[in-house]
């Protein structure tokens, strides 16, 4: 038995010896939606995809605009239009249809959103990797959520920042 004891006390050591010391890294952090905010691509990205939704939004408006007027001649006339119900019908697959174009067109701004975002955020990341190369950093954490306190030295977001400023980096590629 106290041999059994030894040989596990023994086995218990070597394990131990076989475990690396800790290394000890340097934890930087970059914000990715200051970049977006606060970097030129990341506004000309940003401009870009307002105009994006602006055009959007103005096909709609006029497009409502029209379904709103044939209502309104709609009711004008349905007391002594013998077409009234077909009409109604009519208008109510326009209000589907306007309706579908709608969620369409959101959900092509949000697709338009994250592309620009991906975007920005791989040249920053080449940036960033550059940066991290240079100071020592062996991580860089680009998530705020997960991040309950951040010494300012550690935050490299300004860096980064002018970095991406000062190089010649190709404004956001138009959707086609």
């Amino acid at each position: 038995m106290s041999r059994c004891f030894a040989a596990l006390a023994a086995l218990i050591c070597l394990a131990a010896l076989a475990v690396p010391a800790r290394a000890e890294g340097k934890v930087g952090f970059l914000h990715p939606q200051r970049v977006l905010n606060e970097s030129k691509i990341g506004k000309a990205a940003q401009e870009d995809l307002a105009r994006f939704a602006q055009e959007k939004d103005r096909v709609l408006r006029t497009r409502t605009q029209e379904i709103q007027a044939e209502q309104k001649k709609l009711q004008e006339t349905a007391a002594t239009d013998p077409d009234a119900p077909r009409k109604q019908e009519a208008l109510r697959l326009k209000y589907q249809q306007q309706d579908r174009l709608i969620q369409e067109s959101n959900e092509e701004i949000r697709m338009e959103e994250q592309r620009l975002a991906r975007y920005v955020m791989q040249k920053a990341d080449a940036v960033m990797k550059q940066i991290a190369a240079q100071q020592g950093f062996t991580i860089i954490l680009t998530d705020p959520e997960a991040i309950g306190y951040i010494d300012a030295s550690a935050d490299i977001t300004d860096q980064v920042i002018r970095a991406l400023d000062q190089a010649s980096v190709a404004p956001p590629p138009k959707k086609k």
